[in-house]
């Protein structure tokens, strides 16, 4: 049983399989940018810069349709070498300003497309900042778990040494034990946190290691302005949007003007030919009205955008006020955790000495144990607390590493 107790302890206090190993060489930013080339939205930009490409074969082409070629053939009597040939090219033109908002539309969306980039870039560092603080967190949390199990087991160690002296009763060995089994279940439940937080940021980067470091330093800003990332990609997008909407209204759905050049051989039974060549030119006039649907739709898109973009700065800046209030806040707690930690460490120290000269109870000094370590792990966690905030803060002013 001594040797089933002493192999549980050992697993106990082990090093949790399943964990990332910690690389020195590994920063914020590259961490950033392989988990934003392996985030599967990534294939986004592939597919916009595909439709950038498309839109500019468009605009560059000197023809806004498909050309055409017709032949026809007209006998009076099979055979009898009388009839009319006609053959010709028809393709179409483009009307007036109609190419200059082709290529308007090709540039708004290269734009658009950079700055979508760029935006999901920092949306990116925004999960791989919270997933990093998350394992950090779960990390602190499992090694004070674990420095308070052995704190516990040594207790036991020493009370079980009374006990057998005759200093202390067989109940105040249980009474160890048992907080001992305590934070041995305290210790589980962070190994398991530990490894589901690493199992996350695995998952979420692709990578097989964690950042050793990712300090970061506040940024200065103290507003929301025009360059954040996803405010950029959205007012890139209401560009591009009110450059397709000027499309649309002279794209007309297609109906161009359309020149013919053609040419017709007419055969007589008098032996007489008579051949011609001709020019045609086709120019649409009206039908505004079947057009002015698809240029309210666009209308809607453009709308659309406007709407996301008054919504996102209205997120952002709540979200600044509530970063800058929970940092300030944060700050103060940290003060406050940094006091208690030294009166609680004090208060061990003398507990301690007290417990072992007699002159307490064991139940009295694991509920003085319990309180301080409690103050501990607090000012611990305010520490990493106020650096997740710090990395929060940059997030929401648009600092992206």
């Amino acid at each position: 049983m001594a040797c089933a107790s002493v192999r549980g302890e050992e697993d106990a206090t082990a090093e949790p399989p399943g964990l990332l190993p910690f690389d020195s060489r590994l920063s914020l930013h590259s961490v950033v940018q392989t988990t934003f080339e392996n985030y599967p939205q990534a294939a986004m930009v592939d597919a916009m810069r595909q439709e950038t490409s498309a839109l500019q074969q468009r605009s560059d082409s000197w023809i806004p349709g498909y050309p055409m070629v017709y032949v026809q053939n007209n006998q009076n009597v099979a055979g009898d070498g009388e009839g009319m040939t006609q053959w010709g090219y028809q393709f179409p033109i483009w009307r007036w300003g109609q190419r200059d908002a082709s290529r308007a539309v090709t540039d708004r969306a290269a734009e658009s497309t950079e700055q979508f980039a760029r935006g999901l870039r920092h949306e990116v560092a925004g999960l791989v900042r919270e997933s990093l603080w998350n394992l950090k967190m779960m990390q602190n949390r499992h090694a004070f778990a674990r420095t308070v199990y052995e704190v516990s087991l040594k207790l036991v160690e020493t009370v079980n040494r009374r006990v057998e002296l005759g200093d202390l009763a067989q109940a105040d060995l249980l009474l160890a034990q048992s907080d001992s089994l305590e934070k041995k279940t305290a210790l589980t439940q962070a190994t398991v946190d530990l490894q589901h937080a690493h199992q996350a940021f695995a998952n979420l980067s692709r990578l097989q290691a964690a950042p050793e470091k990712f300090d970061e330093e506040l940024s200065k800003s103290v507003a929301i302005d025009e360059d954040h990332p996803q405010l950029a990609a959205l007012n890139a997008m209401i560009e591009r949007a009110q450059a397709d909407v000027e499309f649309v209204r002279q794209w007309k759905q297609g109906t161009q003007p359309t020149v013919l050049i053609g040419a017709q051989h007419r055969a007589f039974n008098d032996k007489n030919v008579q051949n011609d060549t001709n020019v045609v030119l086709q120019i649409p006039i009206g039908g505004d009205a079947y057009n002015e649907p698809f240029v309210a739709q666009a209308n809607l898109a453009l709308t659309q955008k406007i709407t996301e973009r008054d919504n996102l700065i209205r997120l952002l800046q709540r979200a600044l006020k509530q970063a800058q209030q929970t940092l300030e806040a944060d700050r103060k707690a940290l003060e406050i955790a940094r006091n208690r930690r030294e009166m609680a460490e004090t208060l061990i120290r003398m507990n301690r000495i007290a417990l072992e000269t007699g002159e307490i109870q064991l139940i009295d000094f694991l509920k003085v144990q319990t309180t301080a370590q409690a103050a501990i792990w607090d000012a611990m966690q305010k520490e990493i607390q106020l650096k997740r905030d710090t990395a929060a803060y940059n997030q929401v002013v648009g600092v992206t590493p």
